[in-house]
């Protein structure tokens, strides 16, 4: 009777240590999800609940183009009398981690408040734009920056988010706006200021892209398709025009040297051509990363306007094609942010970002594949310069703050219900 009573015991011992056990492995897994779950919402807070698919992407994409700009810029700083490898690593890096701040910065200001100062950035966006034509900085023929000594900008870059919010919120303002003459007027006389302020630099890219932006947010905002016609008519008139009577000037030459880029080989079509022997060159796969022939001073300036040339030379045909399947996801992402924002004004500035995006992608592309004048207009996120890596990332901002609000007001009513 002793030894089953010492085995019944030994048996109770060792059922209510395995419970023991399994009630301490119950309680670690229990904390281990109270950690999981005040991590998640920490970072909820810290970014302010905005869109982490766009956040993700833009971050992804800003460390790629600082990747390639460093590539495609390699011999520019070699070949110089003070050699510096590294020159457009640190400060395309320094671009990107300052584009972050601001870019968190926008997406932290309520965007209600830059609807409510729409009249202010358009007058600031008049101003530097006047200013740099009294005392911009001439380079390569071309007055587009306004040189700090330490720094230089190109106040276009920013007046393509002015005229977003300034648009946005005209449009807010009064709705009827859209439909009265009015209304069209102040919209087509800010929209004629900023055409001919830029053409004057000259910058045929930028200029287009405004006006197209306008347009696109004017449109979803109901304008009657049909007055359309006149700014299309206006457009093939004066190509028509400079094609026909100014011959021996310098927009006859951009305008048509596309057509035929190899038949100005080593005169304006040289840029377009060289960028064209580099996407030969590049093939399907390309010849690997760092490993462009054209960047070694065959294709001038390969950081900027061109390096999707470089692109497709180094990472080939399918390099080529993934990033633009990149950019087309991030072009739906911010639309689905627009279709989904809690107002018209955060519809109207969100549709204004994704259409500012799409076209100066579409441009850039046109521009290094010969399929339109060249002129310079970046690559988002991937060319050399800090204005538009800085004002791609206050519009990335805007976007995402409207995705906040929409977020905050779902998780309020769902509060509430």
């Amino acid at each position: 009777m002793a030894q089953e009573k010492v085995i019944t015991d030994k048996r109770v011992e060792k059922e209510r240590r395995k419970e023991l056990r399994r009630r301490i492995k119950q309680e670690k897994a229990e904390a281990r999800k109270l950690r999981n779950a005040s991590r998640r919402t920490a970072v909820k807070e810290s970014i302010g609940g905005v869109d982490l698919v766009v956040l993700v992407t833009v971050v992804l994409f800003s460390l790629f183009g600082t990747a390639m700009v460093f590539s495609a810029g390699y011999y520019q700083t070699i070949n110089t009398s003070h050699p510096n490898p590294f020159y457009y690593l640190i400060r395309q890096g320094g671009f990107v981690v300052t584009g972050w701040m601001l870019m968190y910065l926008s997406s932290r200001v309520d965007y209600h408040i830059l609807g409510k100062l729409g009249s202010v950035f358009l007058a600031v966006s008049i101003g530097l734009l006047v200013l740099v034509l009294v005392i911009g900085q001439n380079v390569n023929g071309a007055v587009r920056w306004i040189n700090l000594g330490f720094f230089r900008f190109t106040p276009s870059e920013f007046s393509k988010i002015f005229v977003i919010i300034f648009t946005s919120a005209y449009l807010i303002k009064d709705p009827r706006n859209i439909r009265t003459f009015k209304g069209l007027f102040v919209l087509a006389a800010v929209m004629a200021a900023h055409f001919l302020l830029i053409i004057r630099q000259p910058n045929l890219s930028t200029a287009v892209v405004i006006v197209l932006i306008m347009i696109a947010i004017m449109v979803v905002a109901g304008l009657n398709l049909l007055y359309l016609a006149v700014p299309i008519a206006g457009a093939v008139a004066g190509y028509f025009y400079i094609v026909t009577y100014k011959t021996p000037y310098h927009w006859y030459q951009r305008l048509t040297s596309f057509a035929d880029p190899f038949a100005e080989r080593q005169g304006d079509g040289y840029q377009v051509v060289q960028g064209l022997i580099a996407l030969g060159n590049g093939g399907l796969k390309g010849l690997g990363f760092g490993k462009s022939i054209s960047k070694n001073m065959y294709l001038p300036e390969p950081q900027n306007d061109f390096i999707l040339a470089i692109l497709g030379e180094e990472l080939g045909y399918i390099g080529f094609v993934l990033l633009m399947a990149a950019y087309i996801f991030l072009i739906f992402r911010l639309m689905m942010i627009a279709l989904k924002a809690e107002d018209r004004l955060g519809f109207y500035l969100a549709t204004g970002v994704s259409v500012m995006l799409g076209l100066q992608v579409i441009i850039n592309v046109a521009v290094v594949t010969s399929s339109m004048p060249a002129t310079g207009i970046t690559l988002p996120f991937i060319s050399y310069g800090g204005t538009s890596m800085w004002s791609f990332m206050i519009a990335m901002g805007i976007a995402l703050n409207v995705s906040r609000k929409r977020k905050e007001k779902s998780e309020g009513k769902a509060v509430t219900e």
